[in-house]
């Protein structure tokens, strides 16, 4: 079975000087684009995690819940004002 191509957008953003230079001196050029899409996906991958895990955590605080239960409250009588 053949694997679909990816698709792929050009996009265009800034970073800093420093950072451009050592690309430019450890990556070669054509290299370049799957090097910075990796160094994407690794660090989006750990911030998927992060949201996860404070997800998660949100969802078995008990202020949470709480929170929540009053939130349906809040909006009694706004109208009223």
């Amino acid at each position: 079975m053949k694997e679909k191509p990816l698709r792929k957008i050009a996009q265009t953003f800034s970073i800093p000087f420093e950072i451009s230079q050592d690309l430019h001196t450890y990556v070669k050029r054509r290299e370049m684009s799957s090097f910075v899409a990796e160094a994407i996906r690794k660090e989006l991958e750990l911030k998927k995690e992060e949201l996860k895990r404070a997800y998660c955590s949100a969802r078995t605080d008990r202020g949470q819940a709480e929170a929540a239960e009053w939130e349906s409250t809040l909006s009694d009588g706004s109208l009223e004002w």
